[in-house]
């Protein structure tokens, strides 16, 4: 079936029925897709916060600010995510820039040359070491998103394939590392996908479909993609086809 056939088919079937929409059948899948949504938002909040960060940081400081910018990290504090630009040294690596993401907009931003916290030098250790791992990628260019644990012992870094063709989802090669603060060391690596899926970026339809194979329920990578890109992504797994539309999950029954 040609993509862009499966994805009006899809689409207009999802849309057609008005009892298509069912929640997930067991409290199991419930209490993962609570946390898959939650996450998802999460990921997005952060990616976002960089996103227009590095705008900000761009426009203040010029291109060439570039060769001095070691990466990133981004911190959750209340309804705000804050994200700082490192430059520097492993061994002593220091803010660069600050900026502040509050809902949809930066309510701050400015140069902050100044050393990581301690907490932050880990988050940024953790980065570097999830960038650093031997995974396949799908793209020249990614994105990262650490999300600490509660309690502190390790963190999720996300690692996010990007594009600069406007016209183009990259769905595949999504990677979450998981790697403890203290040592550094890699616990675990999930790939959210088996291969470096792209879809096209069709502006006037409702929605994009995809098959999934990596796992048995759609992932936090899926609600971001959706989050991010503004269209209703539609997830065919084995017999099942899963519906994600503002960040929200549900089992499409047709």
């Amino acid at each position: 079936m040609p993509q862009w056939f499966a994805v009006v088919f899809v689409c207009a079937l999802a849309f057609a029925n008005p009892y298509a929409v069912a929640e997930a059948q067991t409290p199991e899948q419930q209490i993962e897709l609570s946390r898959v949504e939650r996450v998802g938002h999460d990921i997005y909040e952060h990616d976002r916060a960089a996103w227009l960060g590095t705008d900000a940081l761009r426009e203040e400081l010029g291109d060439e600010v570039g060769l001095r910018l070691r990466g990133w990290i981004t911190e959750r504090d209340g309804d705000a995510v804050i994200v700082t630009f490192v430059s520097g040294p492993d061994s002593g690596p220091r803010a660069l820039y600050r900026a502040t993401l509050r809902g949809d907009v930066l309510t701050a931003s400015g140069v902050a040359d100044a050393p990581l916290t301690d907490a932050q030098t880990r988050l940024f250790h953790a980065r570097q070491t999830a960038m650093a791992s031997p995974f396949a990628p799908c793209s020249p260019n990614y994105n990262t998103v650490v999300i600490p644990a509660v309690g502190g012992e390790f963190a999720d870094v996300y690692l996010l394939p990007g594009t600069t063709d406007a016209n183009v989802v990259p769905v595949g090669g999504a990677y979450r590392v998981r790697v403890n603060l203290a040592t550094t060391e890699i616990i675990e690596t999930q790939a959210f996908s088996r291969s470096c899926l792209v879809l096209p970026f069709e502006r006037a339809a409702v929605g994009m479909f995809m098959t999934h194979l990596a796992t048995p329920l759609p992932t936090e990578t899926h609600v971001f993609i959706n989050l991010s890109f503004g269209k209703a992504l539609f997830i065919g797994i084995g017999a099942e086809v899963w519906s994600i539309e503002n960040g929200r999950i549900r089992l499409v029954r047709p």
